[in-house]
């Protein structure tokens, strides 16, 4: 079937991707070209992306702009982004909240990569999962000293499903769960991963062009000027327009250790009420990073004091991150405030259009300025009739209404903005990417 849209443009069913592209490569490319194989040139392709920030709780290698730029070249037709508090944290919010925009959308179908492309298979976890003996094994296994991840595993090899705990089925799983849990319209399609684990270090030589996004990422990290040869080997594993950015790319400094400092002033400098009004952060977090942080000279020392069975190390990098943007609880509401496009081509900017006439899709917007008017105002009149300015640590969490969130949400993006600009000089762009073609 094909929707005509405004521009003499017509569209064939609405597909969404949740990615982080960081950077694309051609594994990326490999999807979108099944996509288009599967449901034809005509289909409508849009993506929520992460930005400046990962779900692995740390600063994305590419820019969001630069993402934006590399997606729209490479068939993409609409990029929106996923919002900073929700990307870096764990995969069951991650995904949640993608999935929920892609739902808002008005998209058909969401496309995900996974080590399993057997729907009923992954169906059959999520089912497992809400039982009462499955969550009894699970409880025994983690009380035995192994982590969560471990434990799950180990539960699902009792079933003979053992093997499909793998990072992309994580994610899959909590797709499907939360169209499942939400009852959503959109509707989940595979497309199996042939090639490279998500967090490879090496590649074989046999591999002829597909690597994963980590092992371009470490290659790069470790690439020194007068290795040419290693810089022309990752060409091979990258669509230009992603060479040509990579081969400019110069880590002038190490982003990971300034966060580390950040955080370390704001946790010893803060009180402890205040610390732990932040997401994810519970009175056993906050006792352990407070014996521990002192005494630790460096990130690496602190992640390694830190980690236990409870504590993985991302888990921690991403309430490092919390903490260091001021995402307080009630941030995580899982409430669309906006949907904020950071690119489209003709045919993304007729179906937006589209979207934009809609009372249901009110909340999308294509400028930076305008989600900024949407925001809640916190100047107010006090007691002697006097105006004053509501800080962040002044809301007590009866207080905090739907504006007072949104206007949260949007200085936890803005704290994003300064960051960036702080480590990499780079200012945040308020007006999408537009692609003529």
């Amino acid at each position: 079937m094909w929707y005509n849209i405004s521009g003499g443009i017509k569209i064939g069913k609405k597909i969404g991707i949740v990615v982080e592209y960081n950077p694309f490569h051609n594994g990326h490319l490999y999807q979108i070209e099944k996509i288009r194989e599967k449901f034809g040139n005509e289909a409508l392709l849009v993506i929520v992306m992460s930005g400046d920030f990962v779900q692995r709780g740390e600063f994305s290698f590419f820019n969001k702009w630069e993402k934006t730029e590399v997606a729209l070249k490479n068939g993409v037709d609409i990029v929106v982004e996923l919002p900073l508090y929700y990307s870096i944290q764990n995969a069951e919010i991650f995904s949640k909240m993608a999935t929920r925009i892609l739902e808002y959308l008005d998209l058909d179908i969401q496309v995900f990569g996974a080590e399993s492309n057997e729907i009923e298979k992954l169906e059959k976890v999520i089912e497992l999962q809400e039982e009462i003996a499955y969550k009894k094994k699970l409880m025994e296994y983690m009380k035995q000293g192994n982590s969560y991840g471990t434990s799950q595993k180990k539960t699902l090899e009792e079933y003979g499903l053992g093997n499909l705990v793998r990072s992309n089925n994580i994610l899959a799983l909590e797709y499907m769960r939360e169209m499942k849990n939400s009852e959503l319209r959109i509707k989940p399609y595979i497309i199996k991963r042939e090639v490279s684990e998500y967090n490879e270090n090496k590649v074989e030589d046999s591999r002829e062009k597909f690597a994963s996004a980590s092992f371009i990422r470490s290659e790069i990290e470790n690439y020194q000027n007068d290795d040419e040869e290693k810089l022309l080997k990752l060409k091979e594993f990258v669509p230009i327009e992603t060479f040509e950015i990579l081969k400019n790319k110069v880590l002038k400094v190490d982003v990971k250790k300034e966060v580390f400092k950040l955080f370390k002033y704001k946790f010893l400098i803060s009180e402890r009420e205040e610390i732990l009004k932040i997401y994810d952060m519970t009175e056993e977090i906050y006792s352990r990073i407070f014996s521990k942080l002192k005494n630790s000279k460096d990130l690496k020392e602190f992640l390694k004091n830190m980690k236990s069975r409870n504590f993985s190390g991302k888990r921690i990098e991403r309430l490092m991150l919390n903490v260091v943007l001021n995402i307080k609880k009630e941030v995580l509401d899982f409430e669309i405030e906006y949907v904020r496009v950071l690119g489209f081509n003709r045919k993304g900017q007729e179906y937006l259009k589209k979207l934009k006439n809609s009372e249901k899709t009110k909340k999308i917007f294509v400028n930076w300025k305008d989600i900024e008017k949407n925001k809640g105002d916190r100047i107010s009149c006090n007691e002697k009739g006097n105006l004053e300015v509501k800080d962040f640590f002044d809301y007590k969490k009866e207080e905090i209404n739907n504006e007072e969130i949104n206007y949260l949400k949007i200085e936890v993006e803005k704290m994003g903005f300064l960051l960036k600009e702080l480590f990499f000089g780079e200012s945040e762009r308020l007006n999408p990417i537009v692609r003529k073609s």
